[in-house]
């Protein structure tokens, strides 16, 4: 797990992915993502490899193998090719946030009859806060925009106001219907509201001039709400950029209540 750790780390580009192959307590091969150019960490490592080598062996990953998008790829998915090399074992770090593939490799290996584990939760923690742009996927800060699964019973995000300043917000979407190009944003009862009319942050200059405040409202591409729980002294702007299957772009922006 250190090892396929130690790989990731040397990537420039995000996401990271480090791997690390085994068997029988021997390192056979590592690689991480950009080892090779425009090559998953998976197959830089097993292209190393025999076949002989690779069948029966544990890969370790520090992220969940990518599934197949679209059905006329012409590159077989990395959970494809665990399969196809008769791999014993896949250690995986983290899920990936992607929602169009979140758990999908997971689940493909398992049905493969590949048994599957995870690192432990304190090298998670690590893969996770170095994996991604964005660090942990459940909490933001200051401003920005990002990319967050919207699956089944929603995603939880803490806003920071910024990395020294500990004030923090609950927000959490959930209920996204991409087929009707909406996805609900909820907030503490009452600290939910709609800035009707708005097209970009900066045309709010006071969130009080907006009413009928709620728990949650229901976004689509281009909306604005606005989220300020009663007992908070700063409050967040938040905007839809894009919907999609089973994921959302969204930017948002802090301010001090003034």
């Amino acid at each position: 797990m250190k090892i396929a750790i130690e790989e990731h780390l040397k990537c420039t580009e995000f996401p990271r992915v480090g791997v690390a192959v085994a068997k029988s307590g021997k390192l056979l091969a590592t690689g991480y993502r950009g080892e090779t150019k425009s090559v998953h960490a998976e197959r830089v490592a097993i292209r190393k490899l025999t076949d002989e080598q690779i069948k029966g062996a544990t890969v370790y990953t520090t992220l969940e193998p990518c599934v197949e998008l679209h059905t006329d790829q012409k590159t077989s998915s990395c959970a494809q090719l665990l399969i196809d090399s008769g791999v014993n074992e896949v250690v995986i770090g983290v899920l990936d946030p992607n929602g169009t593939i979140y758990s999908q490799g997971y689940r493909k290996l398992l049905e493969n009859n590949i048994n599957v584990s995870f690192f432990n939760r304190k090298l998670r923690a690590a893969v996770e806060e170095e994996s991604f742009d964005c660090g942990n996927i459940h909490k933001i800060y200051g401003c920005g925009k990002r990319r967050v699964p919207v699956v089944h019973s929603g995603n939880e995000i803490e806003v920071q106001f910024s990395e020294t300043d500990e004030r923090t917000i609950d927000i959490k979407w959930a209920t996204l219907q991409s087929t009707h190009g909406c996805v609900d944003l909820h907030g503490c009862n009452g600290s939910v509201l709609v800035a009707a009319g708005a097209r970009n942050f900066g045309d709010i200059s006071d969130p009080t001039v907006f009413r009928f405040p709620s728990h949650y409202t229901r976004m689509r591409k281009g909306d604005i709400a606005i989220v300020k729980p009663s007992s908070s002294t700063f409050y967040v702007l938040i905007q839809v950029v894009e919907i999609f299957d089973n994921d959302i772009i969204f930017k948002w922006e802090v301010r001090n209540d003034k």
